[in-house]
């Protein structure tokens, strides 16, 4: 269901989309997160549907355009519509059918009120980055739907490095990292926020730990952050943050204290993957915090064991990549080699899970990096490189999706 809800144009192409029962595809329709780069792919796919079969399915066409979210429709195609439905004379089955919606239109077409405000929700890419000498650091916003690249507000901070960025509901945050003042580096505990409806950023309540190379994450309205270093060492603190709160509170700590390692949730479960040790070892470990029950276990061990790795989920698998890709299944904990020639031998600053696709950003070429975006879709068996002039600037410090949704007014 998943991936069907997030390869939409993909599956309507596929044979086996025609034989599906209707009562599967209202559902789908139905959906929120149907993902489509534009409310007509919808109507199309109704239509490709009922032309299967038009003798049984036509009798169908209103119940299904119903679902249509009518005020998303673009004015071009809803343009190709009405011409279509005042031509006289035509009696193939499209156009048939658009004169039985012209004359008798479902509710939703008829009643702006009874059709959704928000448009079926989507995925936007974040990608903070830049040199941190400079007085500032771009962030850049990637919409996936037209496959554009937006400047946003920068964050507004020098000599700061090595921090965490995490995503909760619709702001980023920026934490920790490590500090340069006129002549000493060391730890901080601040908090830096983004707000992406408003494109602002705005100091947050600082941490009770200041730390660097540490890993953060968004579980629900909390945003947890675990483990990495101090002036002092390596620590196994976590602390976590409600979206709404102004206060930090102290978690249970990690089973093995790591830094460098890469942190991502599934559900309400948090899997931090290798890292370094106290001892500078390259820790192999799978550490998973339950956090309903605010406990941890070591799950599994990778097959590959890195520090700076790259890790995102996908539909309850995690994927990692760093000298090589593995899938790891959440449920059997089994581990799947993924042989793809992008990802064989490479490292890269950053990824993200982006509308049930992977996006690997700033390919590492030892002390450089090369600003190239991979995409990997392990459903269509495809991994490539699709851009190669990545507008964000190197290094990548933070990689994120939010999930957004279009309204009307």
């Amino acid at each position: 269901m998943n991936v069907a809800l997030t390869h939409w144009g993909d599956v309507i192409c596929q044979e086996e989309f025609k034989p599906l029962p209707k009562e599967m595809l209202m559902q789908l329709l139905k959906s929120d997160d149907l993902f489509v780069s534009r409310e007509d792919v919808v109507f199309d796919s109704i239509m490709i549907w009922i032309m299967e079969d038009p003798a049984t399915r036509e009798e169908e066409f209103l119940d299904l355009v119903g679902e249509v979210r009518v005020t998303f429709l673009s004015l071009s195609f809803l343009d190709i519509l009405v011409k279509r439905s005042r031509r006289a004379g035509e009696t193939d089955i499209f156009s048939r059918l658009i004169k039985k919606l012209d004359s008798c239109p479902p509710p939703s077409w008829q009643n702006p009120k009874l059709c959704p405000y928000a448009g079926r929700s989507y995925d936007t890419l974040y990608v903070l980055g830049g040199k941190h000498d400079k007085e500032q650091q771009e962030l850049f916003l990637f919409q996936p739907k037209t496959g554009t690249w937006q400047a946003c507000s920068p964050l507004q901070r020098r000599n700061l490095t090595q921090y965490a960025v995490a995503a909760v509901g619709s702001f980023l945050f920026v934490t920790g990292g490590y500090f340069r003042d006129e002549f000493v580096w060391y730890s901080v505990d601040w908090v830096l926020i983004y707000n992406c409806l408003d494109n602002c950023w705005l100091e947050g309540p600082a941490m009770k730990k200041s730390r660097n190379s540490h890993c953060a994450v968004g579980v629900g309205l909390y945003l947890y952050v675990l483990g990495g270093s101090t002036d002092e060492g390596i620590i196994p603190a976590v602390e976590r943050m409600a979206l709404m709160e102004s206060e930090w509170e102290s978690m249970s700590p990690m089973a093995q204290p790591v830094e460098r390692g890469d942190a991502v949730s599934v559900g309400a479960r948090i899997y931090v993957v290798c890292g370094l040790d106290e001892n500078g070892h390259v820790y192999d470990g799978v550490q998973r915090l339950n956090t309903e029950t605010d406990s941890w276990d070591v799950i599994s061990f990778s097959p590959l064991p890195r520090y700076d790795l790259c890790i995102t989920s996908l539909n309850g698998a995690l994927y990692t990549v760093g000298g090589g890709a593995f899938r790891f299944d959440v449920e059997t904990d089994e581990w799947t080699q993924v042989n793809e020639e992008c990802l064989t031998q490479k490292f890269f600053m950053g990824c993200s899970t982006v509308n049930g696709q992977i996006y690997l950003l700033g390919q590492r070429k030892g002390n450089s990096a090369l600003p190239t975006v991979v995409l990997f879709d392990p459903y269509l068996d495809m991994c490539q490189v699709i851009d190669n002039k990545l507008p964000c600037p190197l290094p990548i410090h933070g990689c994120v999706s939010v999930r957004r949704f279009d309204t009307w007014a």
